[in-house]
């Protein structure tokens, strides 16, 4: 695999650097990124050096969102301070959202990098890590809604909770005073869960819950469409994702559904939104305008969701490891999950993390409307 090994010379040149070099990451995988040169001007010890494997969607219809994902990596690697005890280095690969693929970066994370902590994206991708850093006692940053992949020791997630999301959606549905939703999940295990949540949610307010699961691929929902308004559902509540989720929207429009439509998520995985124009929808965390200024001014665009909690995971790997260690040797990896476990009201690019006692890092829900093509926070 190819390589590129970027280095940041000084604190000024780093955002330089940055932009002419580690622009939106395409193709290539086995990509390095390092802050090894930020350093003290008269270091009096070499520092050790972290290595964290990053896996992330890189190609295909969702390669926007792991794109995001890396380059925000790389952002919190280039302001991290020079006197860290620690050097830390990022091993990015693409898993093309594809559980064998991850289960092949999982193996060389492990065997040929020697990683001490991971970053993974997706719900999919998480489970396949989670037991294998589990076992291997790495530490485990998953960007992903089911809670199973925080099991263990040494395992993190860094997402707004299905729990989250779900009580702000029958919020926004009680106000307008839908009795009955018709929810399409991708048969995806994140998907999956904010389905089974929502039902533990909406039932006992008085909201019935039908529901349809597809599988990836799927490109007829005419069928799916028509059994919605069979069962006379007062909104179409989407966790979908590309391409599924525009041929759906798609279909929706040929059909003239009257149904409104609305959404956990999905429609900013998408890279039309205007398929969305004027809709609202429930979103993760709204990010700091420190972040949004800063992921802007390095690579000239918006970021996508996921791209703060890669941000963060750094960060937060980071901060465990320079409290547990010495920085003259590496610290065990138990003492790390343990530091990583006790982190409060750290300041991260999704506001004050806290997190909690089963691993995952507190984050809330926001509403969201498609603006001319913009999501813009309403709530």
């Amino acid at each position: 695999m190819n390589k590129t090994i970027i280095g940041m010379f000084s604190l000024f040149l780093v955002a330089l650097f940055i932009v002419g070099c580690t622009q939106t990451p395409t193709g290539p995988t086995g990509q390095v990124i390092d802050n090894s040169n930020i350093q003290t001007a008269t270091p009096t010890v070499a520092k050790q050096t972290i290595v964290i494997g990053q896996s992330a969607v890189l190609t295909g219809d969702l390669a926007s969102l792991g794109q995001g994902a890396a380059n925000s990596a790389a952002l919190a690697l280039s302001k991290l301070p020079a006197d860290t005890k620690y050097n830390y280095k990022i091993i990015l690969e693409d898993d093309r959202l594809d559980g064998k693929t991850a289960a092949s970066i999982a193996q060389k994370f492990v065997t040929s990098d020697n990683v001490d902590a991971i970053i993974s994206f997706s719900s999919g991708m998480g489970n396949v890590f989670s037991p294998i850093t589990e076992s291997n006692k790495i530490i485990h940053c998953g960007i992903a809604s089911d809670k199973a992949i925080a099991n263990g020791t040494y395992n993190f997630l860094h997402w707004t909770t299905p729990e989250e999301e779900n009580k702000v959606m029958i919020r926004e549905l009680k106000v307008r005073n839908v009795t009955r939703i018709g929810f399409l999940a991708m048969n995806q295990q994140g998907a999956i869960a904010i389905l089974d949540n929502i039902r533990l949610q909406a039932e006992p307010v008085g909201i019935k819950v039908e529901s349809q699961i597809y599988n990836p691929g799927e490109k007829d929902f005419k069928t799916i469409l028509l059994k919605f308004q069979e069962q006379n559902v007062d909104y179409i509540v989407l966790q979908a994702f590309s391409p599924e989720l525009e041929i759906f929207a798609k279909q929706y429009k040929e059909l003239d559904v009257k149904t409104p439509m609305t959404s956990i998520e999905s429609f900013e995985f998408s890279d039309q939104p205007q398929l969305f124009e004027g809709l609202w929808y429930v979103q993760s965390a709204d990010a700091t305008s420190e972040f949004r200024t800063n992921y802007k001014a390095t690579y000239g665009k918006d970021f996508k969701p996921g791209s703060p909690n890669a941000y963060d995971c750094v960060n937060l790997i980071v901060k465990a490891y320079e409290t547990a260690g010495n920085g003259k040797t590496k610290p065990a990896q138990d003492v790390v999950a343990k530091e990583f476990a006790k982190i409060q009201n750290f300041p991260g690019a999704l506001g004050p993390l806290t997190v909690d006692q089963n691993h995952i890092v507190q984050s809330h829900a926001v509403v969201r409307v498609i603006t001319n093509g913009t999501p813009i926070t309403i709530d």
